[in-house]
């Protein structure tokens, strides 16, 4: 009679263990998904991309991001709100080291408007903080490479080797375009 619990405990250890694992199915759905867009690659593509949130990460020190390398010929790339962001390799392969460190601070954005609006406004500084979301993560983005004194120009030259990239009659290229026109107006202010 004194061990009663025991089997009680246990059970509920195995129940909390199982709900935990139902709870979690974004690493399979991210591994599933990543294997679709050509799998995961390592060696010098992921110390390019380790270096560059290594460069942004003085100005998101609270933002844990997880890099991955995908084996991929398009130039693209991924966030998912838990912090894992995915850069094809032919992206890491097209970009100069400022550029890459763009692409991650993009991400960074789509991140930090994920978990925190008012975070995302606050580095907007009254900006237009209704934009479309990959227009709010170039601003943010670009907020980030200046905070790290990384041109910001580099975010529209990435972009525009993007755009090279990509076909007219991709459901992207309209927003693409914009997003160059959105970018190339606020440097012309600002100079």
């Amino acid at each position: 009679m004194r061990f009663w619990p025991i089997p009680l405990v246990c059970w509920t250890l195995l129940l909390g263990a199982c709900s935990a694992i139902r709870q979690s199915p974004d690493a399979s759905a991210h591994r599933t998904w990543s294997h679709r867009q050509g799998g995961i690659v390592r060696g010098a593509w992921q110390q390019h991309i380790d270096c560059a949130c290594q460069r942004l990460s003085p100005a998101i020190p609270d933002l844990v991001i997880k890099p991955y390398v995908l084996d991929a010929d398009d130039l693209s790339a991924y966030s998912w709100p838990d912090g894992e962001v995915f850069v094809t390799r032919a992206l890491i392969d097209a970009a100069s080291p400022d550029e890459l460190a763009a692409v991650i601070a993009h991400e960074a954005g789509h991140l930090i408007a994920h978990r925190r609006r008012s975070d995302a406004t606050a580095m907007l500084r009254g900006r237009q903080s209704h934009l479309n979301p990959e227009i709010q993560a170039d601003a943010l983005g670009s907020v980030i490479l200046a905070d790290c004194n990384i041109p910001t120009t580099a975010m529209l030259h990435v972009l525009l080797k993007v755009q090279q990239a990509t076909a007219p009659n991709n459901p992207s290229y309209a927003l693409l375009c914009q997003r160059i026109k959105t970018i190339q107006q606020k440097q012309k202010m600002e100079f």
